[in-house]
């Protein structure tokens, strides 16, 4: 009887265990794919993707909860910041100050655009700016690393590998920011039969070197098109009548000047010159260019003036000097991107220089000349504004900070164009903030502060 019961017994467990078999999931020993949704931070924004994997579990990197966004510089008061916006904290300043600046000449446009008149930066009435001298970038450099401004400005940031640092001053001291965008040009006064002047780097190079100094030289006849041409028929018939017009008179920087620099630096970067680029004045006593028949100019409005007013000169100006009406005399030569197409400049070709060049811009590379691509104007240059790091007045580092924040993310939409210059691009203007962020005043930084 007892042998009958585990008989029974075991058959029913088998029956029990055959019915778990039959009933089981198909899936059972594996796992079905399930459609899950999964998110990640990506340079500080959310993305989102959807995958068909197993369990529903996301891969590596991925989370089913979306996160935030971490709050930094560029995120803080909503996005707000630098946008001229209600809430906008750059527009927030504890107490009223006035703000020294002096330097590049450049950049006087622009300066004098956002520091001045009904489109000056103000904090509610709370910042003011002295006057801007424009001296040029090298006196924007010596003001700031002697004490006597608050902001310097200058075409090339301050480093001892491109001579720029002043004597006895330690660059880790200084934060420097990229403050505007634009061009140079090859400027001269020929009249309006001779309004379109194609010259190669190696002619402008040799007409400041001394080795041209007549229009009608053979070489610029040949490169505009050879005697048979329009052109060249016009600038040979400036020989021919002995017109003082064809004597070439060359203008140049007087002071130390970061246009002379970008200009020297063009040449050098095309071929066209064998002299190592400098923001030292080209010609005169001690220097290494030779032209004889010269004028210096203090600034790049001086050079202007000085073109307008002599027949027969050359010389190099910032772009947005030509937009000035009182400047209407000035023609600007043509010149070749580096893949020998003639070019006049233009904002979209200056734009062209930096998007060539990319947005890795730093004191330690900084020079944007003669670019590989079409259409890409190869006389094209930042310009950077230069101040303490470790500011002793906190009231006037906060206003410094806040005031080149707002110039380089708000007043860059607002009214670079107008003025001649290209709006940084993004990366560019936000390497500016953070290049800002590292201004401090008794540790503070003073970027962010709301009060």
């Amino acid at each position: 009887m007892k042998n009958l019961f585990r008989s029974l017994a075991a058959v029913a467990l088998a029956v029990a265990g055959l019915l778990a078999v039959v009933s089981a999931p198909a899936s059972a020993g594996t796992t079905k794919n399930k459609s899950v949704v999964c998110y990640r931070l990506q340079s500080n924004k959310v993305q989102s993707k959807r995958y068909e994997t197993k369990g529903g579990v996301c891969p590596k990197g991925w989370s089913k909860h979306k996160p935030k966004p971490k709050t930094t510089s560029t995120t803080i008061a909503g996005g707000l910041q630098g946008s001229n916006k209600s809430g906008d904290i750059d527009l927030v300043v504890p107490s009223s100050v006035s703000l020294e600046i002096n330097g590049s000449s450049f950049d006087a446009p622009m300066v004098g655009a956002t520091t001045s008149g009904s489109t000056g930066y103000t904090a509610g009435g709370k910042v003011s700016f002295s006057s801007y001298p424009a001296a040029g970038s090298g006196a924007g450099r010596t003001s700031i690393t002697n004490g006597s401004v608050s902001i310097g400005f200058s075409d090339q940031p301050m480093t001892p590998s491109a001579g720029t640092l002043p004597s006895g001053a330690v660059e880790a001291n200084y934060v420097q920011v990229p403050y505007i965008l634009g061009g140079a040009v090859v400027g001269y006064n020929l009249g309006s039969s001779l309004n379109d002047i194609k010259l190669t780097t190696n002619e402008v190079a040799k007409i400041f070197d001394g080795q041209i100094t007549q229009w009608s030289n053979l070489a610029i006849i040949n490169t505009n098109g050879g005697l048979s041409s329009t052109t060249g028929k016009a600038l040979q018939a400036l020989y021919t009548s002995n017109s003082p017009t064809d004597t070439i008179k060359v203008i140049y920087r007087s002071a130390s000047s970061g246009t002379t620099y970008a200009f020297t630096d063009w040449l050098h970067a095309s071929g066209g010159s064998t002299h190592t680029p400098s923001g030292n004045p080209m010609e005169g006593s001690g220097n290494a260019w030779h032209a004889t028949n010269i004028l210096g100019a203090a600034n790049n409005a001086a050079l202007a003036t000085d073109i307008n007013a002599n027949p027969g000169s050359i010389g190099y100006i910032e772009y947005s000097y030509l937009l000035i009406p009182g400047n209407a005399a000035i023609q600007s030569a043509s010149l070749q991107d580096r893949e020998g197409q003639w070019l006049q400049p233009t904002l979209t070709n200056i734009a062209a220089a930096a998007a060539a060049a990319g947005t890795n811009i730093t004191p330690d590379s900084f020079s944007i000349v003669n670019q590989a691509g079409n259409n890409v104007w190869p006389l094209a240059t930042y310009s950077w504004a230069i101040v303490l790091k470790n500011q002793t007045d906190e009231a006037t580092g906060e206003a410094i900070v806040k005031y080149l924040d707002w110039e380089t993310h708000y007043a860059q939409s607002a009214l670079a164009k107008a003025e001649g210059y290209v709006p940084l691009p993004a990366a560019v203007a936000a390497y500016s903030r953070q290049q800002l962020m590292n201004v401090t005043s008794g540790g503070a930084v003073l970027l962010t502060k709301t009060t």
